[in-house]
């Protein structure tokens, strides 16, 4: 009798678990910033004591952490074992793909900051050839991916920089936090994690209107 009340109440919180569960994009600390039939850009915000709902990666992501050093825990019900991939210098950015098997979880903050994310799910399924990696000294070539290339871009003591037209689409996330006025393709990035998405076709020039280091995600849709 024992073993069969103890059989119903692992089944019913498994049976809980599973209802609950969302798509990443549904989930209410996931907040869909643009979608466009390339990307769907969620900004993620969690504040502190705060817990995310159990929900479902299940899309190619580019995750970008802009709150790194914000203790955070999570309940993990399933995922793949090794689908994550980032250089050991660059953990704050990094590609998943979960082609094998999705990623179902929650996530909860145990600071006192805010915790602060960038998920881009990568929706296209249509890839293009694109143009080779850029080759400038401010791009570091991060990772190489199906659906996506990504950079890390430092701006120290650089004016004003500017990239040709380019194959591929490009989204822009501001990774740091300063006085310094950004302006790309005439856009204002003001402070960490506006972005600017640039259509395929278009050239990329950044000025950069201080002297403090100002860094970026750099990312070019296939």
């Amino acid at each position: 009798m024992k073993n069969l009340v103890r059989f119903i109440l692992v089944f019913s919180g498994l049976h809980s678990i599973c209802l609950a569960q969302v798509p990443v994009s549904k989930e209410p600390r996931h907040h869909n910033i643009l979608e466009n039939g390339h990307i769907r850009l969620l900004d993620v915000h969690i504040p502190p004591g705060d817990t995310t709902q159990i929900h479902i990666h299940a899309t190619p992501s580019v995750f970008v952490i802009l709150t790194n050093k914000v203790k955070v825990g999570s309940q993990v019900i399933s995922e793949e074992k090794r689908a994550r991939l980032n250089t050991g210098d660059n953990e704050n950015i990094w590609f998943e793909g979960f082609y094998k098997q999705p990623r179902i979880h929650r996530v909860w903050n145990i600071d006192t900051s805010e915790y602060h994310v960038m998920d881009i799910e990568l929706t296209n399924k249509n890839f293009i050839v694109i143009d080779s990696p850029i080759s400038q000294p401010a791009f570091n070539l991060l990772f190489d991916e199906k659906p996506v290339r990504a950079y890390r871009l430092s701006m120290l003591n650089i004016v004003k920089l500017t990239v040709p037209v380019r194959k591929a689409d490009i989204l822009v996330i501001r990774l740091t936090d300063s006085e310094n006025i950004i302006r790309v393709n005439g856009k204002s990035l003001l402070k960490m994690g506006d972005y600017i998405y640039i259509p395929s076709g278009k050239s990329f020039e950044i000025i950069n209107g201080g002297d403090s280091k100002n860094e970026f995600g750099f990312f070019e849709l296939k």
